[in-house]
């Protein structure tokens, strides 16, 4: 069949017209792939270098805040008290003679070491348990108020729980749950616990210059009184053996104290430069 020449013209045209867009169509499609491409990759530029300062940022506070040992003592001389607020927001009483070590920036664990008595009002922090070793025993908390006492010439360690909860465990691996209310006794000897319930805060009242006693043994009584006058009391043990002492003492001079435990327990006070000394009472016949 004849084909005039302008209708092959006229398709050699549209041939050449479909090459040519095809062409164009693909070239365009290559460059926005090149610059997709371009943009992921400077996205992962980007995203290796916050990776980067991220994983730098934690090896520098893991160094500086976690593997940091400086240890800080806050100490209470033998007459004193004194009240500080730990690193994580813990307000802490400290009673005479006594001695708490932490670290100066706790990591995700907050521990501290006590000799002594202190009382705890520790911030909560659910992430980051708080817990106190003292005398074969830790005390663990995530936020709770409660006081403990070990001096390192007692017998026992006390831990009563006012608000919160804690778990106490023995260097034997015993474990005990606390509520509040609740006083526990652990033996130094033989690292048992006994549970009691009762007016817990009468184990922290020293914080308001309040001494407590509750059917104290004579040589307990004499001990807390050295420490908390910060003198020497002497006296012949055998004089005073079985003899205990229940009564509150507050915010009176040593004479007055003597005073006052004179009124159950007999005694002659004899005052001494540097110390005092206790003898039993001579009855009179």
């Amino acid at each position: 069949r004849y084909k005039p020449k302008h209708e092959k013209k006229s398709k050699n045209c549209q041939r050449t017209y479909e090459i040519r867009h095809f062409g164009r169509i693909n070239f365009n499609g290559l460059l926005r792939l090149i610059q997709s491409k371009k943009r992921t990759l400077n996205w992962w530029k980007v995203a290796a270098s916050v990776a980067i300062i991220l994983s730098v940022g934690s090896m520098l506070f893991d160094y500086f805040f976690l593997f940091d040992n400086t240890q800080i003592e806050l100490v209470a001389a033998s007459g004193q008290r004194t009240e500080a607020v730990l690193p994580d927001g813990t307000r802490v009483w400290l009673n005479n003679s006594s001695k708490l070590v932490y670290e100066q920036h706790f990591g995700r664990q907050r521990n501290v070491q006590l000799d002594g008595e202190a009382f705890f009002q520790v911030a909560e922090d659910v992430t980051s348990p708080f817990s106190v070793e003292t005398g074969g025993m830790e005390v663990r908390v995530t936020g709770t108020q409660f006081n403990v006492k070990n001096y390192s010439n007692d017998k026992s360690v006390e831990v009563a729980l006012e608000e919160g909860a804690v778990k106490v465990s023995s260097n034997t691996g015993d474990r005990i749950s606390l509520e509040p209310g609740d006083f526990l006794t652990m033996s130094k000897e033989t690292f048992q616990f006994v549970k009691q319930r009762g007016d817990v805060r009468n184990s922290s009242a020293w914080r308001e210059g309040v001494m407590v006693f509750k059917n104290e043994d004579f040589a307990n009584l004499i001990t807390r009184l050295e420490r908390w006058y910060d003198i020497r009391i002497d006296y012949r043990q055998e004089d005073f053996n079985g003899i205990h002492y229940s009564g509150t003492i507050r915010n009176l001079r040593l004479d007055q104290v003597f005073e006052f435990v004179n009124l159950t327990v007999p005694i002659e006070v004899e005052m001494k430069p540097n110390h005092i000394v206790l003898h039993k009472q001579k009855s009179n016949k």
